[in-house]
C-alpha cells in the first residue's frame, strides 16, 4: 500500500527530470504537509519572516558578493566553496585552502562568492520554497529552467577552479542541487555532521561523496547501517577542543534540567518508512519526569525544548508551578544543572564536557521505538553499558535514587580530536 504521498509522485513521474527534481525539492514538499501548524516554532515555518536586521546583512552580503565578483583567482591556493561558517581561514590555512560561501548560503562578509544573476535566481527559488502551492514545484518547465540554469554554476565554479564543494547537510534542496552540479564538474562534495545522528539510514547523509563524522564509533554505526567504509571519514569536532581525560560528574537532585523527547516532525527522512508523530508526546514525557521526581521530594525542574518546538505551546500543557522553562543559552543552562534527564540529543555530550550526570530517558516500545515514533540508535537504545539509560518510570526512578552515573569517557568514545588534515586526501 502506498503511504507516502511524495514517494509516489518521484516513483510515477513521466519522465527521469521531474522524477529528479521532485527528489531534490522533498523536503521543501514535506514541509507542506508536516511543517503548519503552532507547535512548531516560528523560525522553522516554511513562510518564515526575515528581520529588518536580516535582510540588510542578506543586502549587505549581496553588494560584498557583486564587489568581489571579479577578483583574481589566487593561484597559490585552492579554492573551496563552503557552508560551514566553523571551516574558517584559519582552519584551512594548513591545507592550502581558500573557503569561500555561496550568494545562497553567504556567511560573513568577505569570500562571498556569485553574481547578479545568482542572486535573482536565489531569491526565486525562495519565494517558490516559501509562497508557491504544492503543485507548482511539479511543473516540468520549472525542472527544465533549474536544469539549464545549472550551467551557470559549473561555468562560474569552473572558471573560479573550486575543488570542493562543503555542507552541512545533504538533505535541503540546495545541497542536492549543488553536489549535483559538483558531481559533474567531477569535484568532490563533503558534508560535516553537526550532531549527533539521532537516525542512521541510507537515505541520509549519503548522497554526497564523502561525510565528515566525529569518531570511529560513529563512523562504525553508520557501516551497520550500510555504508561504504570509504565515504566515512572521521574528523572530529572542533567546537569540543580540550576535553579533560577523565572527570568526576555531579549527580544530584537540588537543580535538574529535563530534555523531553522531540515530537515533530516537518519533513520525513526516509522514503521506504514514514513517521507519523503524535505532537503531544513532548508534554506526555515531561509529566512522566514530573511523576518521577516528585516520589523523590523534587518540587521543581527546569526543562528545554528542541529549537525546532514552539516552547510557549508546549508550556500550555504544563504544571507551571512544578516545571520552569529554560531560556538561558545551553553551556549556561547546562553549567548551573546538578543533573540532566533527557531523550536522544547531542546535550548528552554536551553535559559530560560541562561535568553534568545525563540520564536517558527514552521509554519505548519492543521494537526499540521510541514515544515520538523512531527506532532509538546507540548511545541511546540501552546497547552502550556507559550509558545510563531508563526505558520506563520505574527505571528512571531506580537510577535516580541509586544516582547511577554515565560514564564520562562516552566523551571520548563519540567526539575525537579535531583533525581537518584528513581532507588532504580528499581534496586536490
Amino acid at each position: 500500500m502506498d503511504k507516502y504521498l511524495i514517494k509516489y509522485l518521484r516513483d510515477n513521474s513521466e519522465d527521469e527530470l521531474s522524477s529528479k527534481y521532485i527528489d531534490f525539492f522533498k523536503i521543501e514538499l514535506d514541509w507542506h504537509i508536516y511543517n503548519n501548524e503552532r507547535h512548531i516554532a516560528e523560525r522553522y515555518h516554511r513562510e518564515k519572516k526575515s528581520s529588518f536586521k536580516e535582510e540588510v546583512i542578506k543586502t549587505l552580503q549581496y553588494c560584498y558578493a557583486i564587489a568581489g565578483f571579479s577578483d583574481k583567482i589566487k593561484s597559490d591556493k585552492s579554492n573551496v566553496l563552503s557552508t560551514l561558517p566553523f571551516l574558517d581561514q584559519l582552519t584551512l590555512q594548513d591545507l592550502n585552502l581558500i573557503s569561500y560561501s555561496p550568494v545562497w548560503h553567504p556567511i560573513g562578509k568577505k569570500n562571498i562568492f556569485g553574481d547578479l544573476q545568482s542572486i535573482k535566481w536565489h531569491k526565486k527559488i525562495q519565494k517558490i520554497i516559501q509562497k508557491e502551492d504544492f503543485y507548482s514545484f511539479l511543473n516540468k518547465n520549472l525542472h527544465f529552467e533549474l536544469e539549464e540554469f545549472q550551467n551557470h554554476f559549473f561555468k562560474q565554479y569552473k572558471e573560479k577552479d573550486f575543488r570542493a564543494l562543503l555542507l552541512h547537510t545533504d538533505q535541503n534542496f540546495y545541497s542536492k542541487y549543488f553536489i549535483d552540479i559538483f558531481k559533474k564538474l567531477e569535484k568532490p562534495s563533503i558534508v560535516f555532521s553537526h550532531g549527533l545522528p539521532a537516525i542512521y539510514s541510507k537515505d541520509i547523509d549519503n548522497r554526497s561523496d564523502f561525510l565528515m563524522v566525529w569518531s570511529d564509533k560513529i563512523k562504525e554505526n553508520y557501516l551497520k547501517a550500510g555504508f561504504d567504509s570509504e565515504k566515512i571519514k572521521v574528523v572530529g569536532n572542533p567546537h569540543y577542543k580540550k576535553n579533560q581525560k577523565n572527570k568526576e560528574l555531579r549527580s544530584d537532585l537540588s537543580d535538574i534540567l529535563v530534555v523531553p523527547v522531540s515530537s515533530i516532525l516537518w519533513h520525513q527522512h526516509e522514503y521506504d518508512s514514514t513517521v507519523l508523530v503524535d505532537k503531544s508526546m513532548v508534554v506526555l514525557y515531561l509529566y512522566k519526569v514530573q511523576k518521577v521526581l516528585e516520589k523523590l521530594g523534587v518540587k521543581q525542574a527546569r526543562y528545554r525544548t528542541h529549537p525546532s518546538i514552539n516552547k510557549e505551546w508546549v508550556h500550555a500543557f504544563l504544571d507551571q508551578n512544578f516545571y520552569i522553562m529554560d531560556n538561558q543559552e545551553l553551556a549556561k543552562s547546562i553549567n548551573r544543572s546538578s543533573l540532566v534527564i533527557g531523550a536522544t540529543s547531542t546535550v548528552l555530550l554536551e553535559s559530560l564536557i560541562y561535568g553534568v550526570n545525563y540520564i536517558v530517558f527514552e521509554p519505548k516500545d519492543s521494537e526499540n521505538v521510541n514515544m515520538a515514533g523512531f527506532k532509538l540508535v546507540p548511545p541511546f537504545d540501552g546497547s552502550d553499558e556507559k550509558v545510563i539509560t531508563a526505558k520506563d518510570e520505574n527505571e528512571l526512578e531506580n537510577m535516580l535514587r541509586n544516582n547511577n552515573k554515565t560514564d564520562y569517557s562516552l566523551l571520548k568514545d563519540y567526539i575525537q580530536d579535531f583533525d581537518i588534515s584528513v581532507m588532504k586526501e580528499l581534496i586536490k
